[in-house]
């Protein structure tokens, strides 16, 4: 769009249909010719814009188009995120929440785009703003977070302290105490050097409201006094009135009644004077309160009386401004809609009188039907575009949250394989070995255990029950409770009875409370006994022992003793132990039951453990770490296209 008809589509949109404040859209096109920039005609739009008893709803939304429309033929490529974020603002003025927080995120983008930092703070500060009033509280606090270093990065120290401020709110809502009031001072910093009063007042105020909550009675008052001071020398009657009546009520709870009643009178007639609706409730409600700690009961339930008639009232009131407005526009409407008839009246006077009347008639319904048919495309247009972007938005948020959360569990995936027996430790004690590891999720509820005791090496292989997150939190119980049995036993049998009740405990599961969550386990201790021969001592809780002995064709399973750990097992549950003397080349396996349970083929069917022990016998005169690739390879083959369904891990050693 060239200049020119940039500024004739202006004039157009300033002028059309304005019969109804005339004079005051001609001084704003006055201040339009006199702007020194396009970022003064943004706001001039949007202060404009905002005059609802001035002009039509319909106006001040066309002064709004003209905000974004300056933004995006402006030279300066940073306006479009200012335009969009003043757009999200006047959405924000009207009460408009949905419509608001979808511009500051359109202008968060853009902002992004060409870096234009200022724009990304007010942004955020903004969407903390809207979500706080919408009680999304940790969405809020999140929000102001992201604004926090970019302010410090450009010294934007009063949006710096409008977010300390706000997250100081947020926590003591939300019984934070402690970082309430970090925040609280934070903000207080800030605003005492830059000597802004009314700020300074508000932050005072903050702290006083914390020391409430914490039941630090004589602080929340010095506080609170220190903002009504100043409220009085600016003559901010309706903060005066607020401090007055925060005073009031934290002295009620102090028990000073009759000093209370002071501030509250006080501050509710103030508030009654400010038509400050709101504070002059919550003052007779504290007068009410001061009343009846006094025993003085006629008063109490005059006092009560009036808070409910002044809340009927509040309500009443904006239910009266709400139905003005509806009001206002249905005369709008109306006098649009008599114009409108006006000129169809004339057009068919002057019908009536042409000698091409049919023609004129036939033109006009053309007309009409050509303006409807663009009317329902345009709308459709329209509704189609809105969808299209709150779409994008719902779609944004979800990539967001899903990544936030991908994060977190890959960060936790870290955190578990620390955990899990280092490579070192099983290097060390293992003459030839592999594991195969195969997570069903980026976190598992398999995991291997092992330990080094005076009387050989402990190993294990442990399923939790469930996978991913859930199975996860079961592995690090699992493996907090296994630390804690070597302490006082290295025999495999009670090992697993320690860890049967250390899982029982940890669930809290004899108290009834209905978790039924435990584990499988198979765990071994090999003592070496020199010649290349080894004794093994075996415990397992319905998890087998395979054996395969060197040039064997033949696989021997040491069966696990039929009971599970933690969930419906007694704290007495006892496990059998077996004792087996192998011959080097020997090879021994525990695993977990995610392989033998894997279904695939081409049929679809289930692996089977018959299978798996076939696997392993075919596999035999293989290294180990051939037999754990070939473990793999067939196991990817055979799920084929289908989703794992469990957590899989097999662990094979061999003498």
């Amino acid at each position: 769009m060239t200049p020119i008809k940039r500024i004739c589509f202006i004039f157009f949109i300033l002028f059309a249909n304005s019969f109804f404040g005339q004079n005051y859209l001609d001084s704003v096109a006055i201040k339009i010719t006199k702007a020194k920039n396009d970022s003064v005609k943004i706001d001039v739009y949007y202060k404009a814009a905002l005059s609802k008893d001035k002009l039509r709803s319909r106006q001040c939304d066309s002064l709004n188009d003209l905000i974004l429309e300056t933004g995006k033929h402006s030279a300066e490529k940073r306006l479009l995120s200012y335009a969009l974020f003043k757009q999200g603002y006047y959405h924000n003025h009207r009460g408009e929440s949905s419509k608001a927080i979808e511009k500051y995120f359109m202008a968060l983008k853009e902002a992004e785009k060409v870096n234009n930092i200022y724009v990304r703070i007010i942004s955020h500060n903004r969407i903390g703003n809207v979500y706080s009033l919408e009680k999304n509280g940790k969405g809020a606090v999140r929000q102001y977070h992201y604004s926090i270093p970019l302010a410090k990065m450009i010294n934007d120290s009063n949006d710096l302290a409008d977010a300390y401020s706000s997250l100081g709110t947020i926590y003591n809502n939300n019984k934070l105490h402690d970082s309430s009031l970090f925040y609280h001072f934070k903000s207080l910093e800030i605003r005492l050097k830059q000597n802004n009063k009314k700020n300074i007042a508000l932050t005072y105020n903050g702290i006083g409201l914390t020391y409430k909550s914490l039941k630090e009675y004589d602080k929340a008052i010095d506080f609170l006094k220190k903002s009504l001071e100043i409220r009085i020398e600016v003559k901010d009657k309706k903060g005066e009135a607020g401090s007055k009546i925060n005073i009031g009520n934290v002295l009620n709870l102090k028990g000073d009644v009759n000093k209370a009643l002071e501030y509250l009178i006080d501050g509710t007639e103030i508030a009654y004077k400010s038509k400050a609706g709101d504070f002059y409730c919550n003052g007779l409600l504290g007068i009410k309160n001061s009343y009846s700690k006094a025993k003085k009961w006629k008063e109490c339930s005059l006092a009560w009386d009036k808070y409910k008639n002044a809340t009927d009232s509040v309500r009443g009131e904006k239910m009266r401004k709400d139905i003005l407005e509806l009001e206002a526009k249905y005369d709008s409407d109306k006098k649009d809609a008599d114009l409108k008839l006006q000129e169809e009246q004339i057009k068919s006077k002057i019908a009536e009188n042409s000698k091409q009347k049919i023609l004129i008639i036939a033109s006009v319904i053309a007309l009409l039907m050509a303006l409807i048919a663009v009317f329902f495309i345009y709308r459709s247009f329209k509704l189609n575009k809105k969808n299209a972007i709150q779409l994008a938005f719902k779609n944004h948020l979800i990539e967001e949250k899903n990544k936030e959360i991908t994060d977190s569990i890959n960060y936790a995936r870290l955190i578990q394989q620390s955990l899990l027996a280092s490579e070192t430790m099983l290097n060390k004690n293992l003459k030839e070995y592999f594991i195969l590891y195969k997570p069903k999720d980026i976190v598992s509820g398999d995991f291997y255990w092992a330990a080094e005791t005076t009387k050989g090496f402990l190993l294990a292989c442990v399923d939790c029950t469930g996978h991913g997150v859930p199975g996860a939190f079961m592995s690090l119980i699992g493996k907090e409770n296994l630390d804690k049995a070597i302490v006082s036993t290295n025999s495999p049998k009670e090992i697993l009875s320690e860890l049967n009740k250390g899982v029982k405990r940890s669930l809290n599961q004899n108290s009834g409370n209905g978790n039924r969550d435990g584990m499988d386990a198979a765990l071994i201790r090999i003592e070496e006994q020199g010649g290349g021969k080894a004794k093994v001592i075996y415990a397992g809780a319905n998890r087998p022992l395979l054996i395969i002995k060197k040039g064997d064709t033949q696989i021997e399973e040491i069966k696990a003793t039929k009971q599970a750990v933690g969930g419906f097992t007694s704290d007495d549950q006892e496990f059998e132990e077996h004792e087996i003397l192998l011959e080097s080349g020997d090879s021994i396996f525990i695993s977990t039951d995610g392989y033998a349970d894997q279904f695939g083929s081409d049929k679809n069917k289930k692996m089977t453990t018959k299978r798996f022990k076939e696997l392993l016998i075919s596999l035999q005169a293989l290294s180990s770490a051939d037999q754990k690739n070939k473990l793999d390879d067939f196991f990817n083959t055979w799920k084929g296209n289908n989703e794992q369904l469990d957590d899989l891990l097999v662990i094979g050693i061999r003498i």
